[in-house]
């Protein structure tokens, strides 16, 4: 019996290179709540340390997620970087430019029914969150941690709003090669099979 009446799903992105303690404690701890029926879907997926996003590599999956969490992080006042980070650096041999989103050792996404309800690890001004803490959630049918009241739709700004220089658009994502801020505007919610629109395309 989870904390919803609706299913609760917990999809969770790793690296293969962090399966070590403490990951899988942290993953062991995911399994015996999925056997104790709190949670309804237990999805595990890895992604690389560092993903280019200015190729077409073959992690469409990751950078959709990332997207999707970055979003939601946006919607509700919060922040995925870190420990999610994005670089654009340029060749002095090629001048060529390259954008490059790594990420997190292990990260959470949180859905009631379709809906993302919360991602892991995430901050809001002074307040972090980490995994440790999605899952303290999940074992006490905590609900303050799965919130989801998003702010109403708008696509992404086309400038930078720290150094208004025109953002670049990097495999669907606004990325400001000035400053490395990412912009990808809100929506009213967000639904796991939403996650395509933000694919690469061939």
């Amino acid at each position: 019996m989870n904390i919803h009446t609706n299913e609760l799903t917990v999809e969770v992105y790793v690296r293969p290179d962090g399966l070590v303690e403490p990951i899988d404690t942290k993953i062991d701890a995911l399994h015996r709540l999925d056997a104790a029926d709190q949670i309804d879907n237990l999805v595990i997926h890895a992604w690389p340390a560092a993903i280019s996003l200015t190729d077409h590599p073959p992690y469409s999956d990751a950078i959709a997620a990332f997207a999707q969490m970055e979003m939601w992080a946006s919607e509700h006042g919060g922040s995925i970087q870190p420990p999610f980070s994005v670089r654009t650096t340029t060749s002095a041999f090629t001048n060529e430019t390259q954008t490059t989103l790594r990420t997190p050792m292990m990260g959470l996404a949180v859905y009631v029914g379709e809906r993302l309800a919360n991602v892991f690890p995430h901050s809001r001004g002074d307040d972090h969150h980490g995994v440790m803490d999605a899952i303290a959630a999940l074992r006490t049918d905590d609900l303050e941690l799965f919130p989801y009241a998003p702010d109403s739709a708008a696509p992404p700004p086309s400038h930078c709003p720290e150094c208004n220089t025109q953002l670049t658009n990097v495999q669907g994502i606004g990325v400001c090669q000035c400053c490395d801020q990412v912009e990808v505007g809100t929506r009213p919610h967000h639904e796991r099979s939403q996650r395509s629109q933000f694919m690469l395309r061939p």
